[in-house]
């Protein structure tokens, strides 16, 4: 869906520049995938997660974009209703700040947790709009 570009919404005083094909591709697809490969376990051993401050706060930074797109998806023209588009996005915001807290906490165990329920609203979300 085209955004129109430089289009202003007046109400709050922001123009979308980026469709949400862009910010899909550019901001949701690479940093929520960072996320979702961010833990490992096979056979119930721990095979990857992040090791240092580096690495905790790049996947961090990481589900903060997400978060923070879940934001600009709601921002008219991109948004496609009041309903399931707005309960969605708003979820991706919420689930995504979730990550994040748990890589400031170092905690592997809620990444994996909180990044497993961003998947879920992701799929959901794909499942109702994605062209098919």
């Amino acid at each position: 869906m085209a955004c129109g570009r430089g289009a202003r919404d007046d109400q709050l005083g922001l123009t979308p520049v980026a469709t949400t094909r862009e910010i899909m591709d550019g901001i949701v697809i690479p940093d929520s995938q960072a996320v979702f490969e961010a833990v490992a376990y096979e056979n119930g051993v721990l095979t990857r997660s992040p090791h240092g401050d580096d690495e905790w706060n790049r996947l961090r930074m990481r589900a903060l974009a997400v978060a923070e797109a879940g934001n600009l998806l709601l921002i008219p023209p991109r948004a496609r209703d009041r309903s399931d588009w707005r309960t969605f996005s708003q979820a991706m915001t919420t689930k995504a700040a979730a990550v994040a807290k748990a890589a400031e906490s170092k905690d592997i165990d809620a990444v994996l947790l909180t990044g497993g329920e961003l998947y879920d609203t992701c799929t959901a979300c794909h499942g109702k709009y994605l062209p098919k």
